[in-house]
């Protein structure tokens, strides 16, 4: 998602996930797109399934090695059906913004989705960060720190945000398969924020495939009503 304000450089950013990921896509890969669900659903596969340890080479860590705050054998039962989302998305162009009040411009975005730490005692969230870039100058436009979690023993996702342009934002909305539907539930903003006043939002995650992730962003201020904002598909870049 996407509010158009701030700027920030991006390049050495860029360049360390880069470094960091590389060796590990290369040389370490899962040999079934079923392996990410299968093990996030029960981790103890990587012991007695033939399947996994012949397949799930990356997953399994029988090869490589995971970062444990991506890693899908970690997940707390509540988070399981989120477990999807786990790893770092990034889209080097294609992201599209419109609004009346804005010019069409296009944007690259790196999202994440991380585990919690093992000691947190309160309600099990994931860890969530994005940032987006200006395609021309490749500087910072938005970025947002939050948690995403669920209602225990229901499909109710909440997504809890903070961005950079002064803005605090509770989602709520069902989880449907791979696909998640969020409306603005409540919102706060600093007192001297020059955005016009946010009336509702609607956020949509879909997963395309093993590989893709789709965001969509729709919003309604105070003079414009529902419409779409952002839009953005972003490939898995780790882990792999």
């Amino acid at each position: 998602m996407l509010f158009y304000n701030c700027l920030f450089s991006l390049g050495a950013f860029t360049m360390i996930i880069g470094a960091k990921t590389k060796n590990s896509v290369d040389k370490c890969r899962d040999l079934d797109r079923h392996c990410f669900d299968l093990i996030a659903q029960d981790g103890s596969q990587c012991l007695k399934s033939a399947f996994a340890k012949k397949n799930c080479l990356m997953t399994c860590m029988i090869c490589g090695k995971i970062e444990k705050k991506y890693d899908v054998r970690y997940v707390p039962e509540l988070l399981k059906p989120l477990a999807w989302l786990i790893g770092i998305w990034r889209a080097e162009t294609g992201g599209k913004a419109i609004f009346p009040t804005i010019p069409v411009f296009t944007y690259g975005e790196q999202i994440e989705f991380s585990l919690p730490t093992s000691s947190l005692k309160a309600l099990k969230a994931l860890n969530y960060t994005a940032f987006a870039w200006d395609m021309n100058n490749r500087e910072e436009l938005h970025s947002e720190y939050g948690f995403i979690t669920m209602k225990p023993n229901t499909k109710e996702v909440a997504l809890s945000t903070v961005m950079n342009n002064g803005f605090v934002m509770i989602e709520q909305g069902p989880l449907r398969g791979k696909s998640i539907k969020l409306v603005l539930q409540d919102i706060g903003r600093i007192s001297f924020s020059r955005d016009l006043p946010v009336h509702g939002t609607i956020r949509e995650f879909r997963l395309l495939d093993s590989e893709t992730l789709e965001q969509r962003f729709m919003m309604e201020t105070l003079t414009h009503r529902m419409q779409m904002h952002t839009s953005i598909r972003y490939k898995k870049i780790y882990p792999k």
